[in-house]
């Protein structure tokens, strides 16, 4: 099968190199390379934001191609930015799509749905047939819920997108669950998760202890992944409460050519003024080969999100054996059996984060037992060679209908204002 994977605002590339990536894109290059595998043909299409990106086709793995499209300034967009270009990306679409048919569109986001339906209705009629498959890693209605602001404009082109499209695929039940109380059949809906490389990510091997204060003390290490200006503030305070432990914060941007900025020297000034800053160690964006190595020097994973869509790293964590304390909230539930491969918080305040990773080192038994299973969960479960088996089960459901209509022009265009608007 031909398959067009659409994510706007995602670059498969950096992934591909082993570079730092946001989530997108990491799933873009994971998916599309397992789906290969399984015989698919994938063609990756991405709004170009870098001039220095390829011109054309170019080949990322055999059988996966990418294909940047020129909408907008050539730059990453700030996120009240992207569905202004959206129209634009979406007629480039078009023609990219005229030119090689594919048997099916994979639209990853809500913009890159969109795009997709304004592509299909400046299509002919052949084109207008082609399945359309509409993922969501978030919904703004589930991030409301856990305290992130409400997008109105986002969340009612998310419900139209779930019912316009052929299948959806979520990312975790909790969404499911929320499309179906926004009157989404459940069975038109497919919950397929992140994953995560097992083959990369896994306990063999070595450690990497440079960032960390020498062992004299044997002071427990706890790691964190983590964007500094989201939850890092609570996990400063966390280490306040457990003196016997140091932190290790990770930027999960994916700038990784750039310098620790403000954030970093915000947090610097926190951990000094708490007393903390010599249990406190902050690093850049790290390399996929370097990560999982930094991942085995520690004791523990500690996460304080607010809201965490994905779980990439928490699964990245798991799979190189590391017991996880975090907020169920997001995707984690997905990743974590509570009390079993590790401990889930309601909110991950400070005072939570610290009882209970408390509660996990103090109990060296417990401690061991829930890094196995943790690892084990995420090798059976995550693995991206399954992940891309229950997507292509997702296609399959994906049948074309005569009587299903995708919205003609003068609706798709009404969708594409009011969101350049939201």
């Amino acid at each position: 099968m031909k398959i067009a994977l659409v994510a706007e605002h995602a670059n498969p590339l950096p992934a591909h190199r082993g570079e730092p990536s946001c989530p997108v894109g990491l799933h873009a290059c994971a998916l599309s390379r397992q789906l290969a595998k399984l015989g698919h043909k994938i063609t990756v299409y991405a709004r170009r934001s870098d001039p220095d990106q390829p011109e054309g086709r170019t080949r990322m793995a055999r059988g996966v191609s990418v294909t940047y499209l020129d909408a907008g300034p050539a730059r990453t967009l700030a996120t009240d930015e992207q569905a202004e270009h959206t129209g634009a990306f979406g007629t480039a679409l078009a023609s990219a799509l005229a030119e090689d048919s594919p048997d099916l569109v994979h639209a990853v986001g809500w913009t890159s749905g969109l795009a997709s339906l304004h592509a299909q209705a400046h299509s002919d009629r052949d084109q207008k047939n082609i399945p359309l498959v509409q993922s969501f890693h978030s919904l703004n209605a589930c991030e409301q819920r856990s305290g992130l602001a409400h997008h109105p404009e986002r969340a009612r082109m998310e419900t139209i997108l779930a019912s316009r499209a052929d299948h959806v695929i979520v990312g975790s039940t909790d969404q499911q669950g929320e499309l179906a109380r926004l009157g989404v059949p459940r069975h038109h809906v497919s919950v397929v998760p992140f994953g995560v490389d097992p083959d990369h990510f896994t306990v063999e091997g070595g450690a990497s202890t440079e960032h960390w204060q020498a062992r004299r003390e044997e002071r427990p290490r706890l790691v964190s992944v983590t964007a500094l200006a989201d939850s890092a503030d609570r996990l400063v305070e966390a280490i306040v409460r457990l003196p016997e432990a140091e932190l290790l914060l990770i930027s999960a941007s994916e700038n990784h050519s750039a310098p620790l900025g403000d954030e970093a020297r915000r947090l610097e000034l926190l951990a000094k003024e708490a007393g903390v800053n010599d249990r406190v160690h902050i690093v850049g964006p790290v390399d996929r080969k370097e990560l999982p190595r930094m991942l085995r020097s520690a004791d523990l994973y500690v996460s304080a999100d607010t809201y965490d869509p994905y779980g990439g790293a928490v699964l990245e964590a798991m799979a190189c054996g590391l017991p996880v304390v975090a907020p169920a909230t997001g995707a984690i539930p997905e990743a974590v059996l509570h009390r079993t491969s590790g401990i889930l918080m309601r909110f991950g305040r400070p005072d939570e984060v610290a009882r209970s990773v408390r509660a996990v080192l103090n109990t060296p038994t417990m401690s061991t037992a829930y890094g196995i299973a943790a690892a084990d969960r995420a090798r059976s479960r995550f693995p991206w060679k399954r992940i891309a088996v229950e997507t292509e089960i997702a296609y399959n459901k994906a049948r074309p209908e005569e009587s299903r209509s995708h919205g003609g022009e003068n609706e798709v265009e009404a969708l594409l204002m009011s969101a350049s608007h939201r």
